[in-house]
């Protein structure tokens, strides 16, 4: 909030929702870029699926994060929704090198070709899992999981699960997915 227009713990103020949004920045070939902020129904999602995979990741001497800094080269800084890597627990940053797997939220309805930059840049990177969780409508009450490996530069989809399913994989790390349990926030 600019100056002038701050409000106390508490307060709300109807023009503060309507005209404020918030931005987080990447940078990408060397350029910031202004990413807008996830809503809160994105974030809860993007937060169950860091919950849901901390263990199965900790067994695999992997850690879950959501929304850290991942450094994918010198000039290209991402804040994907989930990174599962091998990184000390107090970094600043991660680096795709110590990268297994990268996850995103989508927007509900929109297909993964949606945010074709991101994937690419995960793939330029080498990152070599790519986990996409796509709610299927407004309201957030289902969501659907796709799991991509990177082949030849590309991420090709090796396993799925609808609304309401239960998704298994035994790579990149033994974990299960109820795509149910991702809805309840």
């Amino acid at each position: 909030m600019t100056e002038g227009r701050l409000q106390r713990r508490g307060e709300v103020r109807e023009s503060s929702v309507a005209d404020e949004v918030g931005y987080r920045l990447e940078m990408v070939e060397g350029r910031v870029l202004p990413i807008l902020t996830p809503t809160v129904p994105h974030q809860s999602v993007a937060h169950l699926v860091v919950q849901a995979l901390r263990t199965s990741a900790r067994r695999a001497r992997l850690s879950a994060h959501g929304a850290v800094l991942l450094r994918l080269g010198p000039d290209r800084l991402l804040v994907p929704d989930l990174v599962v890597a091998r990184v000390d627990r107090l970094a600043d940053y991660v680096e795709a090198a110590d990268t297994v797997m990268v996850g995103e939220v989508t927007r509900p309805g929109a297909d993964y070709a949606g945010t074709p930059t991101r994937i690419e840049l995960c793939a330029a990177a080498g990152i070599p899992w790519f986990l996409l969780t796509q709610p299927e409508s407004p309201e957030h009450k289902a969501v659907s999981v796709r799991l991509f490996k990177l082949r030849e530069g590309r991420y090709l989809e090796h396993a799925s699960a609808g609304p309401g399913q239960l998704f298994v994989t035994k790579d990149p790390f033994p974990f299960r997915l109820r795509t149910a349990d991702l809805v309840v926030f």
